[in-house]
């Protein structure tokens, strides 16, 4: 990195509204301690998290004239096409945090992730297969993967192992439709607050989820050691942690496990399929979760779990470096010259394919299930409602359908028409259609098709589901293809 080079000016952080906390844990201080002015645009409509920042509703024709950025920086794919003039560079960094190898997952079938970024920080050394290609609707040749590994899971360890305080026991909620109803959350805590006097309890809610959490603060606002904890950086407290509780679909209990190198307590959720690392505690009720960290206070003696260690060190590029990467390859772009370690994806240019009305929306979500691939086309066309959540349905889906396990579908019928949904265990003994192959399924798939014959119908029915239960991706995506036919029509 030239060392008289200039880091000011300004720089966009383009994100939906959940996702802008991404940018705020990583790059904004990075870049303020270097002289850069951060400017923030909500890729939605929703009111502005912060006084300073725009949404897609209030942006003034002028934006990029007036503030003239060098650069751009968004989570995933969150920048909505033609939003960021091709001169400046569209940098992508991970919305989530991958337990398993990254760009493995994305190449191999959420490519879409990569979306219209010219670069994106990949947590691992990227080795696309031959013809890796990645989707796009931002014209250009190719997508350029820099290996990278985690800004904000370096600074957790960091922060964690120069804090000598070890004094929270934290517990970080999902979002609150997939966690715990709030009574529940409640007792959790009461429970803590009574068996381990000595620490803080700390409640982290997902950001924009605060104002459900106010039966707590009514509840324990009386207590000192209750601390709900809704603004700035989850880091505020993580590095005083001596354990931690987390929901399942939370990222924070894998940052913690990862960077620390400790054991947590992983709360599961109903209806999800989201499976926590094989190193943390898993416990549902008070008295469980209770048990469960105690357990982990006493393996905090014992230090790093050197399976944590070796994971750190196998998913991750550079354990510790993340900084000084973002300056070595942040110089090169700035400077218009590609970063010698960037690996180049080429693109599948997909053109001007807006669609104009519902059926455009599912003649083009059939038309790339046929094509089979739907799956390249993650978080593309999100401005869609119909495809969009046709799209998010299919995922779930198809989710269910790699860890073999069966999946009931079934119309529910509402004022506005009908919608699919995902039968949960209460309707599992409903009647159901067996739409493609069943195979490789084990004892539950079986005891669905002992207890129901399975049929093929020309269309579903008011009372019945639909099992898509094939791994193979081809087959499975001509299974939905011909349940949204069903279902919706071709016409």
């Amino acid at each position: 990195m030239p060392p008289d080079l200039d880091f000011s000016g300004n720089y966009l952080f383009v994100a939906e509204r959940l996702r802008m906390h991404r940018l705020d844990e990583s790059l904004r201080p990075l870049l303020e301690a270097r002289g850069g002015r951060i400017v923030r645009l909500q890729a939605d409509g929703e009111p502005p998290a912060t006084s300073d920042g725009w949404n897609l509703l209030n942006l003034p024709p002028d934006f990029f004239a007036r503030h003239a950025f060098r650069a751009a920086f968004t989570t995933d794919n969150s920048a909505p096409r033609d939003l960021v003039p091709p001169e400046v560079p569209l940098i992508a960094i991970p919305h989530a945090f991958w337990e398993t190898p990254q760009t493995e997952k994305l190449l191999g079938g959420w490519a879409a992730y990569l979306g219209n970024a010219d670069y994106y920080l990949t947590q691992d050394l990227p080795s696309p297969g031959p013809g890796a290609i990645v989707p796009s609707l931002r014209r250009r040749d190719a997508v350029r993967l820099l290996p990278f590994g985690n800004l904000k899971l370096d600074l957790l360890r960091e922060r964690w192992l120069d804090e000598p305080r070890k004094d929270v026991i934290m517990y970080c909620c999902g979002i609150t439709a997939h966690s715990r109803p709030m009574p529940e959350k409640l007792a959790i805590v009461r429970r803590c607050l009574r068996d381990f006097p000595q620490y803080l309890v700390v409640v982290r809610p997902f950001p924009g989820a605060a104002a459900a959490y106010a039966p707590l603060v009514e509840a324990l606002g009386h207590d000192g050691r209750f601390v709900l904890d809704t603004g700035g950086s989850t880091l505020r407290y993580l590095p005083r942690a001596a354990a931690l509780l987390y929901d399942v679909h939370t990222t924070t209990g894998n940052f913690f496990l990862l960077a620390t190198g400790q054991t947590g307590v992983c709360l599961p959720a109903a209806g999800r399929d989201e499976k926590p690392l094989p190193y943390a505690h898993v416990a549902s009720t008070p008295q469980e979760i209770s048990a469960a960290v105690a357990a982990c206070l006493s393996q905090r003696e014992q230090g790093e779990l050197p399976a944590l260690r070796r994971l750190r060190e196998t998913i991750l590029y550079r354990p510790g470096e993340a900084r000084r990467l973002f300056w070595e390859y942040l110089s090169h772009i700035l400077r218009a010259a590609v970063p010698p370690q960037a690996v180049a994806v080429a693109c599948e240019y997909l053109g001007d394919c807006r669609p104009a009305t519902r059926q455009d929306e599912l003649a083009l979500l059939l038309q790339r299930l046929e094509a089979g691939t739907v799956e390249r086309s993650y978080n593309l066309f999100r401005e869609y409602p119909l495809y969009n959540s046709l799209e998010a349905f299919y995922r779930t889906l198809r989710r269910r359908a790699e860890k073999g396990l069966p999946c009931l579908v079934r119309l529910i019928r509402q004022p506005g028409g009908q919608r699919l949904g995902v039968c949960r265990e209460a309707d599992m003994d409903r009647p159901f259609l067996c739409w493609g192959p069943l195979r490789d399924y084990g004892p539950p798939g079986l005891m669905h098709i002992q207890t129901h014959a399975p049929q093929r119908l020309a269309a579903p029915t008011d009372d019945c589901a639909l099992l898509l239960p094939d791994r193979s991706r081809e087959l499975f995506s001509q299974a939905f293809a011909g349940l949204i036919r069903a279902v919706y029509g071709t016409s």
